[in-house]
């Protein structure tokens, strides 16, 4: 992708600062023209979905898995609008996306700053879409936006740093203000769950009503997903020890029985388990992978908006496909039959999300976002996930991103949330979903 100019056509956090602005310190050119688009670094963008991260993995209480799907689908989006004005070629999502509007225009005739563009959007859609701020967490928002306008600023002394600066902040206010209209309702007050034979009920320990019902009629970034196929089950529930059903549950029980160390190291590290300041909230360890990957294979600017867009499409429209299927199902959880027709005293390895099992959310999300850097970047590259290294955890090592994703299927299983069947059509669905969001034509 090559960029142009458009002229002419918590404890954590602070340690996260010191080590921030000891880098953008070391900047000490002044240049007033800014620096060639092609050569745009990506720092700044990755620097900011870390912080984000670092945030929510301290909040208290923790943002919503449902939401922050959504919201990092905004964020992406609004990333890549802050910066497309200096790609040739690509087009606004405006021209793209379900009912989005036309987004404010760069100026014929002025120079921009792309980095400084994309700094104080990704400050603003920070504010904006995050949940519980704390002084704290707001604090280190303003400390590191204020450290990448000291670099940026020193390296134009020009119009250049301060257009920018207003072009990202007005992406930001018409991102947000779209959302507002999207019909994204978490709130399942009033819901009554339907009865029938293997119908989903409240879950232990907590016995939570379902989450999110009201998802399924949110508006989704991408039309083809106003309307969801929703063929038959696959299979028949039957409580008959001799049947499919009983089968698929009894798998599920028989794994949990035989866990070998390495596999409920595999089924906790991608449940994120733990609690504030252990886990991070869904889907934070997968934007942790998107970000250490494009960090590692040396995205520039361009490269990077472009795959947040499109990682967050999925992320956002993967909630609202998977909530139209699991409330059309609404079928029981593998813990729901079994303690009733198994072995009333069994538990699941981690908790049970409170919502319909089929299919599975993180092996939908998950496949789909590691088929949009598949299709980026090819499915024969090794990956090392990092996303909990600083706490002592070792590096989980994957011969490709496929890998990453049926490994996050298997998961589920060994957690013992989900019957296998679930997660093979989470993994097929989402790659389905990543081939719609990777297709999008986003500039040479």
């Amino acid at each position: 992708m090559r960029f142009t100019s458009f002229y002419n056509s918590n404890s954590a956090l602070s340690l996260l600062f010191i080590f921030l602005f000891s880098l953008l310190s070391s900047c000490n050119e002044n240049d007033d023209d800014p620096e060639p688009p092609t050569q745009e670094s990506a720092d700044v963008v990755f620097d900011w979905y870390k912080l984000i991260l670092r945030m929510q993995l301290h909040g208290i209480p923790p943002v919503s898995g449902l939401l922050n799907n959504s919201n990092f689908g905004y964020i992406g989006v609004g990333l890549y609008e802050a910066v497309r004005p200096g790609m040739e070629g690509a087009p606004s999502l405006s021209t793209v996306l379900h009912q989005m509007p036309v987004m404010p225009a760069a100026q014929p005739g002025k120079e921009y700053m792309w980095r400084a563009s994309a700094n104080a959007a990704l400050a603003s859609l920070t504010r904006l879409f995050s949940v519980n701020l704390t002084d704290a967490s707001k604090a280190s928002i303003d400390s590191l936006e204020n450290a990448y306008n000291q670099r940026l600023q020193a390296e134009n002394t020009g119009t250049a740093f301060t257009e920018s600066q207003s072009f990202g902040r007005s992406i930001a206010t018409a991102i947000h203000e779209w959302s507002k209209t999207d019909n994204f309702i978490l709130s399942n007050a009033g819901y009554i769950p339907p009865v029938f034979p293997g119908a989903w009920e409240p879950t232990p320990a907590s016995f939570a009503n379902a989450a999110g019902p009201k998802i399924k009629d949110a508006r989704p970034f991408l039309a083809s997903n106003l309307t969801v196929e929703l063929p038959p089950l696959p299979f028949t529930y039957s409580e008959d020890p001799s049947s499919e059903f009983y089968r698929m549950a009894k798998e599920v029980y028989d794994a949990s029985k035989a866990l070998t160390p390495e596999q409920k190291i595999i089924a906790n590290s991608w449940a994120d388990v733990g609690g504030v300041g252990k886990g991070y909230p869904v889907p934070g360890h997968t934007v942790s992978i998107v970000t250490d990957i494009l960090k590692e294979r040396g995205a520039t600017l361009d490269q990077a908006a472009q795959i947040y867009a499109k990682t967050g499409i999925v992320h956002r429209d993967a909630i609202i496909v998977l909530w139209k299927m699991k409330f059309h199902y609404n079928l029981m959880r593998p813990v729901t039959y079994i303690n009733r027709f198994i072995d009333p005293t069994w538990q699941t390895l981690v908790p049970t999300p409170p919502y319909p099992e089929y299919p599975s959310a993180l092996a939908f999300i998950v496949g789909g976002v590691m088929q949009v850097l598949t299709r980026e970047f090819g499915d024969n590259i090794p990956v090392t996930d990092n996303t909990y290294t600083w706490n002592g955890s070792a590096a989980r090592q994957f011969s490709s991103f496929s890998k990453i994703a049926e490994e996050v299927a298997i998961s589920r299983v060994y957690a013992g949330i989900h019957y296998k069947i679930a997660v093979d059509e989470g993994l097929r669905l989402g790659k389905i979903l990543g081939d719609k969001s990777a297709d999008l034509n986003l500039g040479d």
